[in-house]
């Protein structure tokens, strides 16, 4: 299931470097993982061949705190969300029109331990590739 290989890749990966940060950053890791695999199905729809097509591009929004929380982790982080957006949509039987892409952003307007995503469809082409 998407979700625990997720927990566990991320556990083994951060347990050093998050117990660090974890002083500067009030989210845990899982709870961006968490609330990505809701985000794909509060938002899967069906395409014209009866597919059910979930959203390919996140974008989450950090408090200032959080995000420099997650500053030693955040390719990594950003990697393994990826994948467990790859791996859940797998076992879902969701597709995507386009490849994953994932960006963290800092959004002043937040309160540390608060974030948002957001989410669209892209379509891959060229410029999608290229990111």
């Amino acid at each position: 299931m998407g979700l625990q290989s997720f927990e566990r890749a991320l556990a083994n990966m951060v347990d050093s470097v998050f117990s660090r940060s974890s002083r500067n950053s009030t989210i845990r890791p899982v709870e961006l993982g968490r609330r990505l695999l809701r985000e794909m199905d509060d938002h899967r729809s069906v395409d014209v061949k009866g597919r059910r097509i979930v959203p390919n591009i996140f974008t989450f929004h950090l408090s200032p705190r959080d995000h420099a929380g997650f500053a030693d982790i955040e390719h990594a982080l950003v990697h393994e969300l990826g994948e467990a957006a790859r791996e859940y949509a797998r076992d879902e039987g969701y597709h995507f029109v386009g490849p994953v892409q994932i960006d963290v952003v800092v959004d002043n307007a937040l309160k540390p331990g608060r974030f948002g995503i957001a989410s669209s469809l892209r379509e891959s082409g060229a410029a999608a590739e290229q990111a």
